[in-house]
Formats: C-alpha cells, structure tokens, sequence
C-alpha cells in the first residue's frame, strides 16, 4: 500500500507534459531534392486523447522507402567496391605478369566474392539483372586480360582477344 501511495505522489509531483505521448513530425535534412526525412519527437497537444494513432499511409511510406534506400546504398556500394578491388589487384598483375597459374588465385577469390554479392543484389532487386551481368562481365574482362600477359590463356585465331594476344607474344620474343 506504501509503495501505491508513493508512486501516486511521484506522479503528482512530475509535470504531466513528461508523461505525455509523442508524436512524430517529420522534417526536411541537408538533401531535399531526394525527399529524405528525419523524424524527431516533439511534445502532444495537452488536451488530446491518449489513443495512439496510426501513421498516415504518406507518412509511412516515406520512412519505410528511406530506410530501403539506406540499405540499398549499402549493398550497392558494397557491389562497387568489390569490384573495384577485382579491377585494382588484376591491373597490378598486369603490371607485374604472373608466371604461374596459382598466382592468379588471389583475383578468381575476390571474382568469386564480387559475383556473389551481386548475385545477391540482384536477387533482391537492387541492381537490374543487366547490370549485374555487366559488372561481372567487366571483372571477367580484366581477369581474362591478366591470363593473356601472363600466357596463360590462347584465344581462338576467329576471337577478337586475338590481335592482342599477337601483340603481347611479338613483345614478348622481342624482349
């Protein structure tokens, strides 16, 4: 009974605005022109009722597309720089050729992890499947100009590889 007696003292101690619910207004951040919005909390109308409303359908549908955007963004980026890192290791073994097939390991792991994460991208609707197929087609390209300094890899007389692979044995036998 005391401790009834002493939580109803505290409430009536506290000012009442501390108890009251919050309501999400919605506001403009540093980048309008996307629609981003930024929820703070601000304090209820004092003489309103304490049924908690739903949020308007606009409302709603504006914070669940900004938090799809953010994670999009990151998976993108996440594709971007996978990529990037196929293109700068296949260009470093361009500039320094392998001499052996193992040394190309290293590039066809990080291949491997680049086409799986967007794979998954596009699985998800990230990305459109074309441009998943081109980004992978790119990193194919670059590793498949890394075999052909090396040697390790002879294309069809009938392929356009071809001439470049004429080139590089000319340079090669010259040197």
């Amino acid at each position: 009974m005391a401790s009834l007696m002493r939580s109803q003292a505290l409430l009536r101690a506290c000012p009442r605005a501390a108890f009251t619910p919050a309501r999400p207004a919605f506001a403009p951040v540093s980048r309008p022109a996307r629609g981003a919005l930024v929820v703070s909390a601000r304090a209820a109308d004092p003489g309103a009722v304490k049924v908690k409303k739903a949020l308007p359908s606009p409302e709603k549908r504006a914070l669940i597309s900004e938090e799809r955007r953010v994670m999009n963004k990151s998976r993108k980026s996440a594709c971007a720089t996978r990529v990037k890192k196929v293109i700068k290791m296949a260009e470093t073994l361009i500039a320094a050729p392998p001499k052996a097939e193992e040394e190309v390991k290293g590039l066809e792991k990080l291949m491997a992890e680049a086409y799986a994460e967007i794979d998954k991208a596009v699985v998800k609707g990230i990305l459109h499947p074309n441009t998943g197929a081109r980004k992978k087609a790119r990193c194919a390209r670059y590793k498949k100009q890394v075999l052909l300094v090396a040697g390790l890899y002879t294309p069809a007389p009938d392929s356009a590889d071809y001439a470049r692979f004429q080139k590089l044995q000319a340079k090669a036998t010259a040197a």
